[in-house]
C-alpha cells in the first residue's frame, strides 16, 4: 500500500507507537478521514479519536509527518526540516487517502492544520477540510514582519528549544519530542507564506474549509488566520467558514488527550459532532462550554 511510503525513509528510527497508521475496513470506503498532528507530535496523538471514526463506517489515515515520530525523543532530526519536505508528504498523503476512500477529509491541528489547508487549495480530491488552530504566523507577531522573520530563522544557527523550559519536557506525552527548532519554525512560516501567495491568485480547490479558530490561542497568530480568510473570499473562496472555539481558556494544544488537565478532553467531542454532520454553511460558534 501506498502508506508504506510515508515512513520507509526513516522507518528503523521511529517508535513503535510513532508510524502512519491506517484503521481499514479492508476495502476502500464512502469516507476517508486523514488526521495530521502537530509540531513534534506523532501519529499516537489521534489514536483514540481515529479509533471513534474507523467504529463509524471511516477508514482512518494517520500519517506521521517528515522527522517526526523517532524513538529518541532528544532527536535533532527537526533540524532539516523544510517546507518543501512538508509539501511532497502532503502529496502523498492525498495520493494514499484516494486509495482508501471516495471522498477525503482532512483533519489537522497546528502545523498540521497549515498542511490541511495547503492541500485543500491545490487538490481538489479534498472535499472538506478541518483546521483547527493552524500555524499561519506566531503569536504577537505582527504579520508583515513574517518574512523578516523566517529569513532570519532560516540563516541564523538552528537552536533547538524546550517546550517547557523549567520541566525540559518531562510533562510532554511519551510519542512526542522535548523540543522544536528554529528552523522547523522557519519552514512552517514558508509554508504559511506560500498558502497566503498562492490565495492571491484564486480560491481553494476543496469544497469545504473549515477553521477552528481558538479565542484562547497561546501559540499561533490568529490574525494571520483572518488575513488568509479575507484573502480567499476575496477572489471567490465562499465555501471558507470560521468557527471559534470559546470555553477552553488560555491553551493551544487543543487535540492531545494525555497532557495533564487536557482541553481536548472538552473539545475532541465537539470536533467529532463537527465530522458527524454536514459542513456549517456560515462562521459560527464552539462553545465547549455547552
Amino acid at each position: 500500500m501506498l502508506v508504506a511510503s510515508l515512513d520507509a525513509s526513516e522507518d528503523a528510527l521511529l517508535g513503535e507507537e510513532m508510524r502512519s497508521t491506517v484503521l481499514h475496513h479492508g476495502r476502500r470506503t464512502e469516507h476517508v478521514t486523514v488526521l495530521l498532528h502537530g509540531l513534534t507530535a506523532s501519529p499516537r496523538t489521534w489514536r483514540e479519536f481515529a479509533r471513534v471514526r474507523h467504529a463509524r463506517g471511516e477508514n482512518v489515515l494517520i500519517p506521521r509527518l517528515p522527522r517526526h515520530g523517532h524513538a529518541d525523543r532528544m532527536s535533532e532530526a527537526l533540524a532539516g526540516l523544510t517546507a518543501d519536505e512538508l509539501t511532497a508528504q502532503c502529496a502523498t498523503i492525498l495520493d494514499a487517502a484516494a486509495e482508501l476512500g471516495e471522498s477525503v477529509t482532512v483533519v489537522g491541528f497546528s502545523l498540521g492544520g497549515a498542511i490541511a489547508l495547503h492541500a485543500a487549495h491545490r487538490d481538489e480530491r479534498v472535499h472538506r477540510a478541518i483546521a483547527v488552530a493552524p500555524f499561519l504566523g506566531i503569536k504577537r507577531l505582527p504579520r508583515d514582519w513574517h518574512a523578516m522573520a523566517r529569513r532570519m530563522l532560516e540563516l541564523t544557527p538552528n537552536r533547538f528549544l524546550y517546550w517547557n523550559p523549567i520541566d525540559k519536557g518531562r510533562g510532554t506525552p511519551e510519542h512526542g519530542y522535548h523540543r522544536y527548532t528554529t528552523r522547523s519554525l522557519a519552514a512552517g512560516l514558508a509554508l504559511a507564506d506560500a498558502l497566503r501567495e498562492d490565495a492571491r491568485i484564486g480560491p481553494p480547490r476543496a469544497r469545504h474549509i473549515e477553521i477552528v479558530r481558538n479565542a484562547g490561542e497561546t501559540s499561533v497568530n490568529n490574525r494571520a488566520i483572518d488575513d488568509l480568510v479575507a484573502r480567499w473570499r476575496a477572489v471567490g473562496g465562499d465555501r471558507v467558514h470560521v468557527q471559534r472555539l470559546v470555553g477552553l481558556g488560555l491553551t493551544h494544544d487543543v487535540i492531545e488527550p494525555e497532557r495533564r488537565h487536557a482541553p481536548a478532553i472538552r473539545f475532541l467531542p465537539m470536533l467529532h459532532a463537527m465530522l458527524d454532520a454536514p459542513p456549517r454553511g456560515e462562521d459560527g460558534v464552539i462553545d465547549v462550554r455547552g
